[in-house]
C-alpha cells in the first residue's frame, strides 16, 4: 500500500494510551482497515474533482457526539469511495481524547471546530472575531507548534445563538443580537430588571462560559439581569421560546435540528459568539504524503452549512437513523459517490 503508517484502528484510543508505558517500544496490531471495495455497501466517488486514494491507508477519527460522528462518518465513507483502505475511530471521545491520538499518531485526521482549536486546544485567549482570522489564526499557530494542518474550514458555524420566535422578532422588532442587547440596560444603569426573558439552560455552562452569556454581555457592554434569565433545560427552551410566553428568547446551538422547522430563528451577530467552523485537521506529514485525501475534503466543506447539519442532525436525533446512514445518503444525493451493489 501506498501508506502504512503505526497506529492502532477503531476504538483503540483509549485502550492504547492506559497501556502506553507497556507497549513502548512494540508495534501495535492495527485491525483490518475498512476497504474501499469490501462488502456490498461499498460506494465510487464520482465527484466532479477526479481523485484517487487507491492503495491509501488512513486512521479517521472523531469526537463523540452526533454532529461530530456525522461530520466523521462523510469523511471515512468519502475517502473509503475514492479507494482509500480507511481505519476509523468514529465517536472516540472528547477533544482531549481525539487530539491526543491525532498528535501520538493513532489516527491521521479528524474535524476540529475553529473556535475550540483556538480556546482549548491551543489554549488562548480572545479569539479573532471574524471566521476567516480566527481560522487563520489556528491554522498557523497549530502548524507551527504541532505540525498539524487545518484545511479550509466548512461555513457551518456551531456556536452559541439566541433565538426567538417570529411572532416576537416582529412584535419587539428585536432582529439582532444588537437589537436584543439595546434591550438591557448597561452595566452602570438601572434597577437590574429591565429587559425580556433570555431563557438558559445552566447544564451547559452557558450562562458561566466565556464564550456564553458573559461574551453577549461584554459584546454589548450590557447586563442580562438575573430575573431575566431564569433557567430551563434545553428540551423545554425551544417549546417555550417559540409560544414566547414565560421565553421570549432562549439559547440554542446554531446547527441545533429543532431549528429546521422555522418555528424559531437565529438572532444574527457575527462576531459576538465564537466562531465555530469545522475544518479537517490532519497531520502534515499525511497531509504531504497523501494531498488527495484534502482534495477530498474541499469537495465535502464547502456544502457543509447550517442548514445542511440541521437537516443532517435531525435524521440523527430526531427520525433516528444512523449518523453513518444518513452521511452516506448525503454524499449520494450531493452527487459526489453512488452505491456500487446498493445500500445494503
Amino acid at each position: 500500500m501506498r501508506r502504512v503508517s503505526r497506529r492502532v484502528g477503531a476504538r483503540g484510543v483509549l485502550a492504547v494510551f492506559a497501556l502506553a508505558s507497556t507497549l513502548a517500544g512494540c508495534a501495535a496490531a492495527r485491525p483490518p482497515a475498512d476497504s474501499a471495495v469490501a462488502g456490498g455497501d461499498a460506494m465510487t466517488w464520482v465527484g466532479d474533482v477526479d481523485v484517487d486514494l487507491e492503495e491509501v491507508d488512513l486512521a479517521i477519527g472523531s469526537r463523540d457526539g452526533p454532529e461530530q460522528e456525522i461530520l466523521g462518518w462523510l469523511a471515512v465513507e468519502a475517502a473509503r469511495a475514492a479507494g482509500a483502505n480507511v481505519h476509523q475511530d468514529i465517536g472516540a471521545g472528547g477533544t482531549a481524547v481525539v487530539r491526543r491520538a491525532q498528535l501520538s499518531g493513532l489516527i491521521d485526521a479528524y474535524w476540529e471546530y475553529t473556535g475550540t482549536g483556538w480556546t482549548r486546544v491551543l489554549q488562548q485567549s480572545d479569539p479573532a472575531t471574524t471566521s476567516n482570522e480566527l481560522y487563520e489564526a489556528v491554522r498557523d499557530r497549530d502548524g507551527e507548534q504541532n505540525q498539524i494542518d487545518w484545511l479550509p474550514p466548512a461555513p457551518m458555524d456551531g456556536a452559541w445563538a439566541i433565538a426567538a420566535s417570529p411572532t416576537t422578532i416582529d412584535d419587539l422588532g428585536v432582529r439582532t443580537l444588537a437589537d436584543l442587547a439595546a434591550t438591557f440596560e448597561r452595566r452602570s444603569a438601572g434597577d437590574g430588571q429591565s429587559g425580556p426573558v433570555l431563557c438558559l439552560d445552566a447544564a451547559t455552562g452557558f450562562a458561566d462560559a466565556p464564550d456564553g452569556l458573559r461574551q453577549f454581555e461584554r459584546s454589548f457592554d450590557v447586563v442580562v439581569p438575573e430575573a431575566r434569565r431564569p433557567g430551563v433545560s434545553t428540551d423545554l427552551i425551544f417549546g417555550l421560546v417559540a409560544q414566547g410566553g414565560l421565553c421570549q428568547f432562549g439559547q440554542v446551538r446554531n446547527t441545533d435540528p429543532r431549528l429546521v422547522d422555522g418555528s424559531l430563528r437565529v438572532l444574527p451577530g457575527d462576531g459576538v459568539f465564537t466562531t465555530e467552523n469545522p475544518s479537517m485537521t490532519i497531520r502534515a506529514d499525511v497531509a504531504d504524503d497523501v494531498p488527495a485525501f484534502s482534495e477530498v475534503v474541499a469537495a465535502l466543506s464547502p456544502r457543509l452549512t447550517d442548514t445542511t447539519m440541521r437537516a443532517l442532525r435531525s435524521a440523527v436525533e430526531i427520525d433516528g437513523r444512523s449518523p453513518r446512514s444518513v452521511a452516506r445518503q448525503w454524499l449520494i444525493d450531493e452527487g459526489l459517490t453512488e452505491a456500487r451493489t446498493g445500500e445494503g
